[in-house]
C-alpha cells in the first residue's frame, strides 16, 4: 500500500501552516539513530516546522518529567519502516503517521499499545487502533469567497457541487484521502451514517459536475495561495492553510454543513528498543495540555472536542469544535481507507486523466 504518497502530501500540507514563531531549541535532538539506553526516544514525523512544534507541545514536557531525550528523524516513511522491521533493525521508537496506516500495519509492524498505561477513554470514539491513538485531529472546510457570494452565500455541501446556482472557479485538495470524495456524496445527499463503504461510481458522477470549472491542486501552498490572490470563489481547505489565507487577508468564510476531519496516529515500529518509554510518550502527549499546546503552535484540532486551546481569532473561525459546530464534523473511516487507498488512487489518477 503506497501510504508513503499520502504521508508526502500531508508533509506539504502542514509545512508552511506554521505560525510566526520560532522554537528555539524545541527539536530537544540528543542521542543516536537506534539509541537503546533506556533514556533517549527516536522520533519521527514531517520535519521542520511542523516537527519543532511537536517538540515543543510533547517532548519537553516529556523530558522535564522523567529526563528521556529526543532524536528527531524525518520524514516519515512506510516503506522504510517495514523494511527496518523486516531486518530486525528498528531505529525509530514513536512515528507520526496516517490513521490509515496504522489500520494496515497494526500487529505485523507496529506493536500493540499498552492500555493500561494510555487511556484510550480520552480520544472520539472510533478513532483508536490497537496500535495507534490519535496524535491531534485536522478538518477539510467548504470556504467560499465573500466578494464573490457575500450577498447570496452557500449554506450546504451541495451548494459546492451546483454550478448553476453557484457559478464559479473552485479548488479541491491534492489528496483523495482528505474529503473529497465524501463531500461528494454527501452533496448528492447520502446520509452520514450510510457515507461508508463508499459509492465510488455515485461520488465520481458527482464529481463529474464540477470538474470543468475547478483546479485539482497539486499542493496545499497552491490552495492557499489561491485563496489570498482570490483566483477562486470556493475551495474544500484544510483548516491550517484556510488559516494561514485567512491571516493574509483572504475574503473567505467557512460553510459548517458538512466538515470532513480526518487524524494522524502516534504509534510504535514493532521492535522498538525502547518501547516501555515510547508508551508512556505517547500516553503524555495526549494529556489536555500537551494537546491544547499543539493544536495552538500549529492550528490542528486537539485530541478531544472539551480540550480548549487558545485560539487566536482566525483559528476560532474555523474551529470545528466550536459548540454550534459540533454537528457538522463528519469521521473519515481510517479503516475503509487503509484498505482501499491504493485501488482508490488509481480511479481518480485515471478520471483526472480522461
Amino acid at each position: 500500500m503506497r501510504l508513503n504518497i499520502n504521508k508526502t502530501g500531508r508533509t506539504a500540507r502542514f509545512a508552511a501552516a506554521a505560525l510566526a514563531v520560532t522554537l528555539a531549541g524545541a527539536a530537544c535532538s540528543i542521542g543516536n539513530a537506534g539509541d537503546d539506553d533506556g533514556n533517549s526516544l527516536t522520533f519521527v514525523s514531517t520535519g521542520a516546522p511542523f516537527q519543532d512544534y511537536q517538540a515543543e507541545a510533547w517532548q519537553k514536557p516529556f523530558t522535564a518529567e522523567t529526563g528521556v531525550k529526543f532524536r528527531n528523524d524525518g520524514p516519515v516513511d512506510e516503506a522504510k519502516m517495514k523494511t527496518m522491521v523486516e531486518a530486525k533493525k528498528v531505529t525509530w521508537d514513536v512515528v507520526d503517521t496516517s490513521a490509515a496506516a496504522t489500520a494496515q500495519y497494526c500487529g505485523k509492524y507496529l506493536e500493540k499499545l499498552d492500555f493500561s498505561i494510555i487511556d484510550k477513554t480520552k480520544f472520539p470514539p472510533g478513532t483508536v487502533n490497537d496500535c495507534g491513538v490519535p496524535a491531534f485531529f485536522y478538518s477539510t472546510i467548504f470556504m467560499y469567497s465573500t466578494e464573490k457570494f457575500g450577498s447570496n452565500p452557500p449554506t450546504t455541501i451541495a451548494d459546492f457541487f451546483d454550478v448553476k446556482k453557484y457559478p464559479g472557479k473552485r479548488v479541491v485538495p491534492p489528496e483523495i484521502s482528505v474529503g473529497l470524495l465524501e463531500a461528494a456524496l454527501l452533496g448528492d445527499g447520502v446520509p452520514q451514517d450510510k457515507l461508508y463503504p463508499l459509492d465510488l461510481d455515485r461520488a465520481f458522477k458527482k464529481l463529474d459536475q464540477i470538474k470543468k470549472v475547478t483546479t485539482f491542486a497539486k499542493t496545499y501552498g497552491q490552495m492557499q495561495q489561491m485563496m489570498v490572490d482570490k483566483q477562486i470563489d470556493m475551495g474544500l481547505m484544510l483548516n491550517a492553510r484556510a488559516y494561514q489565507a485567512l491571516k493574509a487577508g483572504a475574503p473567505f468564510k467557512p460553510v459548517w454543513d458538512k466538515t470532513i476531519v480526518n487524524w494522524d496516529d502516534l504509534v510504535i515500529p514493532k521492535g522498538s528498543k525502547n518501547k516501555a518509554n515510547a508508551m508512556k510518550f505517547i500516553a503524555s502527549a495526549s494529556g489536555d495540555q500537551q494537546s491544547a499546546k499543539m493544536a495552538e503552535l500549529a492550528s490542528v484540532l486537539p485530541i478531544k472536542d472539551t480540550i480548549q486551546p487558545k485560539f487566536d481569532q482566525y483559528q476560532q473561525q474555523l474551529n470545528a469544535y466550536a459548540p454550534e459546530r459540533k454537528d457538522s464534523i463528519v469521521r473519515s473511516d481510517s479503516v475503509w481507507w487503509g484498505q482501499n487507498f491504493d485501488r482508490v488512487t488509481e480511479r481518480y489518477t485515471a478520471w483526472l486523466s480522461g
